[in-house]
């Protein structure tokens, strides 16, 4: 009996994700800079891969490694400071698509979790460079997006994601990347 309404779950499982489940690889890219004059800016930038896996026509689960890198200088009369973070993060997120698979403009809601790794360091002109201890963990994470379909295997993707970091103090910070990037249904 028991090897019986497990060979029936297998099979009903097997039938559904045959006909629902589809793979999507995807690739982004965010970059920001700002400028305040010669010697005083900021700079970042996230590279992220993604693997989702849809089921039930709307819904994917996306796992997703992002790589981020963080860059400030401040300079007076006095001194300069750069300031480095880099961070990588580990996520699964539940997607959640508003329109149907084959419509041009797919927009989508995102939640889950990350693991984030991070490193930061100082560096004063003419002086060592201070490593600062960080906090790593997992934190919450959430966004929106919208694909563009270019055909039926490409899309071109714009997203917003965000992550409650953990601080060092025990508090978070809400940190956030825009993205941009192309992805393939296999």
């Amino acid at each position: 009996m028991k090897s019986s309404i497990w060979i029936l779950l297998c099979v009903l499982f097997s039938s559904t994700l045959s006909h629902a489940l589809v793979t999507e690889i995807g690739l982004s890219y965010g970059y920001q800079k700002k400028t305040f004059n010669p010697t005083n800016y900021y700079q970042s930038d996230s590279k992220t891969a993604s693997l989702s896996l849809y089921f039930l026509e709307r819904f994917a689960l996306e796992l997703n490694y992002t790589d981020s890198f963080y860059e400030s200088q401040e300079s007076d009369q006095y001194s300069t400071r750069v300031t480095q973070q880099s961070s990588k993060i580990s996520g699964a997120d539940l997607i959640y698509v508003l329109t149907e698979k084959t419509a041009m403009f797919q927009p989508y809601l995102k939640a889950g979790t990350a693991y984030i790794i991070k490193k930061k360091q100082i560096r004063y002109a003419n002086s060592d460079t201070i490593d600062i201890q960080t906090k790593d963990g997992f934190a919450p994470s959430y966004g929106a997006g919208i694909k563009f379909k270019l055909s039926e295997t490409f899309s071109f993707k714009v997203s917003y994601d965000i992550w409650q970091t953990p601080l060092d103090d025990g508090s978070s910070s809400d940190d956030n990347s825009l993205k941009v990037g192309l992805s393939m249904y296999l």
